[in-house]
């Protein structure tokens, strides 16, 4: 093998199951979003399909990781990137999870940002020599 990930069509139909869709209406500070974020954030999936305050699921982010998080979700607003970042966080059982996610803000006709939608999925896991397990 040359090193090279060998990924299968199960892996990737796993790992999208487990993908959580949000979007974020940064106006009404509101994260609506799907059952499999829920789960991962160790939420209430009725709450997040109805919104929840974006500091609901800061708080489920490892302390550790929520500064960088939260500064990168304001560079994302501020410069209008698109957000890869890759995070802790605890689930109902109260572990810890790595997770990694993708978004992007959207903007009204003034230039505001008024939506942020993304994807979260579970990081794959590290192995005691550093590669990473499918």
């Amino acid at each position: 093998m040359t090193g090279e990930a060998v990924y299968s069509f199960e892996a990737f139909e796993e790992a999208a199951c487990d993908a959580g869709i949000y979007t974020w209406d940064v106006v009404k500070n509101l994260v609506f979003a799907d059952s499999a974020l829920a789960e991962l954030f160790g939420l209430d999936p009725a709450a997040t399909v109805h919104g929840l305050p974006l500091e609901d699921y800061l708080a489920r982010v490892h302390p550790d990781d929520r500064p960088q998080l939260a500064k990168t979700i304001s560079e994302v607003l501020v410069a209008d990137i698109a957000q890869q970042s890759t995070y802790r966080v605890q689930g109902r059982d109260g572990r810890y999870r790595m997770v990694e996610a993708f978004g992007r803000a959207f903007r009204d006709h003034s230039g505001s940002p008024v939506l942020y939608s993304g994807i979260v999925v579970p990081a794959a896991e590290q192995e005691e020599d550093g590669s990473r397990a499918h």
